[in-house]
């Protein structure tokens, strides 16, 4: 979980200085996988860990799950209610 998390951090800002459009996909593929296996180190965290669910880390946590939303382009787009434009830059 620490590599996910290191590139939770700093996974779109290396995208965009050091790779082009083309790896896009890839990188928006690692944002959904991290999302995932944050959202179920929530869920498993919830059950494991006594007074955690909905406790002040229990809330950061999902704070920092839900905010990777905005680094996955087509559901962003959904939410903020524009099209996706494949050609941007």
């Amino acid at each position: 979980m620490f590599f996910f998390t290191f590139y939770a951090l700093l996974g779109d800002d290396l995208r965009l200085l050091l790779f082009n459009k083309d790896s896009d996909n890839f990188f928006m593929n690692w944002n959904i996988l991290t999302m995932v296996l944050f959202g179920t180190e929530l869920i498993l965290s919830s059950f494991a860990i006594k007074d955690y669910f909905l406790s002040i880390y229990f809330w950061l946590d999902f704070i920092s799950t839900i905010s990777i939303i905005t680094d996955i382009e087509p559901i962003w787009f959904k939410i903020i209610g524009n099209e996706v434009d494949e050609n941007h830059n």
